[in-house]
């Protein structure tokens, strides 16, 4: 995903607290056991795009290496074919 859509994502997550925190406030029948499903939920939700974000930097980083062990062995030519398949594959995902 691409940054904005994933701002996107993370304000409408944003929202569902907003809405449920005065749902809370409005309501006598929320528990504590309610408070705390709400709560493992969006901390999951948090954490898998917490690890979203880290497999593209991971492959960015991955990326940059190849380039940088491309340019740092003084080889004007283009990639070897494993290098492109690298590269092929890390748009691929």
């Amino acid at each position: 995903m691409n940054e904005l859509s994933m701002s996107h994502i993370i304000n409408a997550e944003a929202e569902k607290i907003q809405a449920f925190v005065q749902y809370a406030e409005r309501s006598m029948s929320v528990k504590t056991k309610d408070y705390i499903q709400f709560n493992n939920a969006v901390s999951r939700f948090m954490e898998e795009i917490t690890m979203e974000q880290w497999l593209s930097l991971n492959k960015l980083d991955r990326v940059i290496q190849l380039v940088d062990e491309h340019y740092n062995e003084g080889d004007s030519e283009d990639c070897d074919v494993e290098d492109k398949e690298l590269i092929e594959e890390f748009y691929d995902e």
